[in-house]
């Protein structure tokens, strides 16, 4: 965790000094990978890893809205719990940048949809799960400019879901790197 911050809090310190204006895309293209926790409403369902891509469109000043699909799985084996599966999500976002620099910080809320399909194990019983679920997602992050038309964006992000079995994700918050192509 501290890696991350000290992450957000350099690339916001560079955000400061960059003086050059760059010209805003008025749509960004971005794929993304990084890693992510999966809880129910008791505890942990285990860490995994973090795909997806989304797109974003301008609206109006330096706000754009932003579509996004990702997949996130999960593992945890203790002795007497185990659970695996992987949540599918869909989101639809307001992003709010912060400047018109090279790196300009920016944070995003919006809706989100959750698919999870798992199996959960407790001592030597086994549960196949499936759910699908609502929700609110925030974050933020800071877009890095990299050349004429890339971006690079380290991202923190929370997907939180109202759900109606204590079995099921109801928190996934995930660290990601976004790679841009703005058009």
């Amino acid at each position: 965790m501290r890696v991350v911050i000290m992450l957000v809090a350099l690339s916001i310190a560079v955000a400061g000094p960059a003086s050059a204006q760059v010209e805003d895309s008025k749509s960004t293209v971005t794929v993304v990978a990084g890693v992510g926790k999966t809880f129910d409403d008791e505890g942990s369902l285990g860490r995994g890893w973090l795909v997806g891509g989304s797109i974003d469109r301008l609206i109006f000043g330096t706000t754009r809205a932003e579509l996004t699909l990702e997949r996130l799985t999960h593992s945890r084996d203790v002795t007497y719990f185990a659970s695996s599966g992987n949540t599918i999500i869909a989101g639809a976002s307001l992003v709010h940048r912060f400047g018109r620099r090279a790196a300009q910080p920016y944070l995003f809320a919006g809706l989100t949809v959750g698919h999870h399909s798992g199996t959960n194990r407790f001592l030597d019983q086994a549960v196949s799960l499936s759910s699908t679920d609502m929700g609110l997602r925030f974050g933020t992050g800071v877009a890095i400019r990299v050349g004429r038309r890339f971006e690079l964006s380290p991202e923190l992000r929370m997907n939180g879901f109202i759900i109606d079995n204590d079995a099921d994700p109801a928190m996934l918050p995930s660290f990601g790197v976004r790679l841009g192509l703005r058009l």
